[in-house]
């Protein structure tokens, strides 16, 4: 699976509530960076991803998560190759903080 795909189905599993999945895309301590952020908004309705870098041996996305009461945050996560082809989160922050 490529990052692209990666980061797309985790977009998905967060609109999903698919919490298991969401915490296994995480290494390291990617995820406890991203608690600072509050979260995507609830209920999260809608992502879309805005832009893709590859930068080095890993790529940066951001993605915009939002719901129909205009409500978004947006993520950028750099996401990288593991032993595998496992791609995983290693960084994670909120746009503009």
């Amino acid at each position: 699976m490529t990052a692209r795909a990666t980061a797309e189905r985790h977009a998905q599993d967060v609109l999903d509530g698919n919490l298991g999945r969401i915490m296994g895309d995480f290494a390291g301590s990617a995820f406890t960076q991203l608690m600072g952020t509050g979260g995507p908004p609830q209920p999260t309705t809608k992502w879309e991803i805005l832009t893709e870098t590859p930068v080095d041996d890993a790529v940066e996305f951001q993605v915009r998560y939002s719901n129909d009461a205009g409500e978004s945050l947006d993520l950028q996560t750099t996401w990288r190759q593991f032993d595998g082809g496992v791609w995983k989160i290693v960084e994670a922050k909120k746009v503009g903080a």
